[in-house]
């Protein structure tokens, strides 16, 4: 029974090969996405209809599932990756300008601690992706499930609190009082983040 049966089946019918037609299924069913972002970058209300039809009669109909939990980190790590390119400015070191007061200047060894987070982020949400595909080519269903739809949330979760605990010892002067003002101030900053150029 090969891997990527286990998409399109999680009862995992031993009848299922990877047949030539199994093939192209497969390769329709990657395509998805592909087709799902013509449809609606083309208002293509046709083509966002045939490719659902086509998607639920396939074995393939499990496929959207298992597509976000890869998909959502991939966009976060690139996110939070490409601001570490040569002439950019680390996005947590965006935020941490964007959260003193404009005429307060953080401290050298905070901007070196800020770009180094923003890779550690990146690395983060790299692995978790990784980790997702994996599972879900190889792992059972049900594994592949209490890791994307669980685990992985609470490794976010965890990585921030124990982070944000670090962070509070080691820079001691901030410009919020406790992690609610933090996230409350950060929330309010991000309409600006998203709207700065690179730098």
């Amino acid at each position: 029974m090969d891997a990527l049966s286990r998409l399109g089946n999680t009862r995992m019918l031993p009848a299922m090969q990877f047949s030539p037609t199994r093939q192209v299924t497969t390769a329709c069913a990657f395509a998805y996405p592909l087709v799902a972002h013509l449809a609606v970058a083309r208002s293509s209300a046709t083509l966002t209809i045939g490719a659902c039809w086509w998607l639920t009669r396939s074995s393939m109909h499990v496929l959207p599932l298992y597509l976000p939990p890869v998909l959502v980190p991939t966009f976060l790590a690139w996110i939070f990756g490409q601001t570490l390119l040569p002439g950019r400015t680390p996005l947590i070191e965006q935020m941490v300008h964007m959260l003193h007061a404009p005429d307060a200047v953080p401290e050298d060894a905070a901007l070196v601690y800020a770009r180094r987070l923003t890779l550690a982020w990146t690395v983060l949400f790299v692995g978790l992706a990784a980790t997702n595909l994996g599972l879900a080519v190889f792992a059972e269903p049900e594994q592949w499930s209490l890791f994307a739809n669980l685990i992985a949330y609470v490794i976010v979760v965890a990585f921030f609190a124990v982070e944000y605990a670090y962070r509070r010892r080691r820079f001691p002067q901030q410009p919020y009082r406790n992690m609610l003002e933090f996230v409350q101030r950060l929330l309010a900053s991000l309409p600006g983040l998203v709207g700065r150029a690179p730098r």
